[in-house]
């Protein structure tokens, strides 16, 4: 859309004081005749109005317990100005409350076509300079919430309620959406939190608008005499419905990064770890005590049942690290035949195309050890060995110390235990686990979205739940089916023998030849998930391949019920032709009519189902 479709004016009267601002799908209004409300947000075609035509305020100020009146404000500036760079509108004003002074700034700023910002400041002048408590609330932000389209992040509606499908485990929370069940028209909502050691920046207000009793919710600033951010509110808007939101959110997320790390040709081997194992060295299926070896050769060849081990984490210091004063490093000359072990082992993985992983314990890092000694022990045992990755255990970041090792061996690989929450970890760290439940005991495994996994399909997110058995070990594998991920071979559990049953062995090796035979597709940036669904009871993911030539669709039951007919759209009117890939036949067909391509089947109950379809 080009700015020139882009309307925005200020209208002024004797009665109302109006700023007006619209996009080709929204419309709203911000009204300053007395005090600052939002008067107006509609859908630009429809004029349907989310906020029910009942004008809100759009902050309330709270002082030591007592709200400050908003018929206080005082508007002391109004801009409105515009290039070919961006649209801008702003209301500045004032706020005596006793001797205090506030002020204040609200700001509406366009940059992109379907992206709009809502930014208060605040600032105060204490009358004492001894500061008061000061408390937030949107009361348009919590009419907004209570819509019955209202969708919080990682939701969906089920029988008229909306239920948590999704999570996810970094800083960048995906936005709410409301959306016009009439006109296709959804509006998205996001706090985005690119320095959350700010004190005052959205006051938590990404993980407040995800929980229950966000109309209760009241954020503390601690305000100085200048102006400092308090809401930066992302409006993204878009005629095609949520899942387009979800896209231009993701697209407006992933241009902050730097990604081209993955990129690297020598590092793209890790996006292709399907299956990891997990292999405790002195368990009764890795060691051999009568021969005093390693039985690598017998893991190999029972990984096959699973569809072939792509690499190995070769786990022999704890529960071993305490027993006497020896580290972690020192450990390794328990083997049978000392370092030499590890450079047979590796060996034979490398002959049979399997990458061959250590493991770091930083809680093993001694007072009189530094990270740096560590890099530089593990330098030497590259040269010593040849591993090809290192495994940082109960970690979800990268140090410092260890870039270096990228630098000096370009295809050495990282990959922590956490997914990562921060940018630089997620730019620095190119793979990791999707670690399900308590570590302890064990959880009940839910078939949910990754989030993350869509956002950066690039990183390897291996699952694995350690103490799940039978039914759980089950969920294990249709959660992997679902999110289109690898999984961790773990059965020897610190000696816990927990197996895969032959059943179990089988479905995982089905997975990984679809993964592997469909890697573009299942690992494209078009990828959404949680789409919407024409059936109560279930979930959808919608994995694409860059190009959006050819989808496949992940579709669960999660309800107690066999599920018979139209499960989603198609946004394709042409003809193309379903072929289910993975799980009980299912009797999927295509329904047309007018325009709109429906996928249609049966589904039962507890059940994943993978469709593809070629649109070429």
């Amino acid at each position: 859309m080009a700015f020139g479709v882009f309307m925005m004016r200020k209208t002024i009267s004797s009665k109302h004081k109006i700023i007006h601002f619209s996009s080709e799908e929204l419309f709203f209004s911000l009204n300053y005749s007395k005090n600052v409300l939002l008067e107006q947000f509609k859908t630009a075609e429809s004029h349907y109005d989310f906020l029910k035509n009942k004008s809100k305020d759009l902050l309330e100020i709270k002082l030591e317990n007592h709200c400050i009146p908003n018929t206080l404000i005082k508007i002391d500036e109004v801009l409105n100005e515009s290039n070919n760079n961006y649209k801008l509108a702003s209301i500045n004003f004032s706020q005596h409350y006793n001797q205090d002074l506030f002020k204040g700034r609200i700001s509406i700023v366009q940059k992109k076509p379907n992206i709009i910002d809502l930014i208060i400041q605040l600032s105060v002048k204490w009358d004492d300079n001894i500061p008061k408590k000061i408390l937030l609330k949107f009361p348009f932000l919590v009419s907004l919430t209570k819509h019955k389209q209202f969708l919080k992040p990682g939701y969906v509606f089920d029988q008229n309620q909306s239920i948590k499908k999704g999570s996810w485990n970094f800083h960048e929370y995906p936005p709410a959406t409301i959306a016009d069940t009439t006109s296709k028209v959804a509006v998205g909502i996001e706090f985005f939190d690119q320095f959350p050691w700010q004190s005052n920046y959205n006051l938590g207000m990404h993980k407040a608008i995800s929980k229950e009793g966000f109309e209760k919710y009241e954020a503390e600033v601690q305000l100085t005499e200048e102006l400092s951010d308090v809401v930066v509110m992302r409006i993204y808007s878009s005629s095609k419905g949520r899942n387009e939101v979800f896209k231009l959110w993701k697209e407006n997320t992933r241009n902050r990064y730097d990604l081209r790390k993955y990129f690297k040709r020598k590092l793209r081997w890790i996006q292709n770890n399907y299956l990891q194992h997990f292999t405790f060295a002195y368990g009764k299926e890795a060691f051999d005590y009568k021969n005093n070896k390693f039985k690598i050769n017998k893991i190999i060849e029972e990984g096959k049942e699973f569809g072939g081990y792509d690499s190995i984490i070769f786990w022999h210091q704890y529960p071993r690290l305490g027993l006497d004063n020896s580290n972690q490093w020192e450990l390794y000359r328990y083997l049978p035949e000392d370092y030499q072990s590890i450079k047979k082992i590796v060996d034979i993985c490398h002959s049979n195309n399997i990458k061959f992983f250590i493991p770091f314990k930083p809680w093993d890092v001694r007072s009189n050890e530094s990270l740096d000694m560590h890099a530089q022990l593990l330098e030497k045992f590259i040269y010593q060995t040849n591993i090809d990755g290192f495994f940082l255990d109960t970690m979800s970041s990268l140090p410092e110390s260890f870039l270096r090792i990228k630098n000096k061996f370009p295809s050495f690989e990282f990959c922590s235990e956490g997914t990562p929450k921060e940018q630089r970890q997620i730019e620095d760290l190119t793979s990791s686990w999707d670690q399900i439940g308590n570590i302890r005991r064990n959880f009940k495994v839910e078939v949910e979205a990754n989030m993350f996994r869509f956002v950066f399909p690039e990183h390897p997110l291996n699952l694995v739940s350690r103490w799940s058995v039978g039914s759980d070990k089950d969920s294990i594998i249709k959660r992997a089916v679902f999110n289109g991920t690898g999984l961790v071979i773990w059965q020897d559990v610190f000696g816990c023998w927990l197996p895969f049953s032959k059943k179990q062995k089988q479905q995982i090796k089905e997975l990984k030849n679809l993964l592997v035979k469909f890697h573009n597709c299942f690992f494209g940036n078009n990828s959404v998930p949680l789409i919407e669904t024409l059936s109560k009871g279930i979930i959808c993911n919608e994995f694409s391949d860059n190009s959006l030539n050819e989808k496949i669709y992940s579709i669960y039951n999660f309800s107690s019920k066999k599920i018979t007919g139209q499960l989603i759209n198609i946004d394709s009117i042409s003809d193309c032709k379903p072929i289910q890939i993975y799980g009980k036949s299912s009797g999927i067909n295509i329904k047309k009519t007018q325009n709109v391509t429906s996928l249609c089947g049966v589904i039962e109950s507890k059940e994943v189902i993978l469709i593809h379809i070629d649109f070429n």
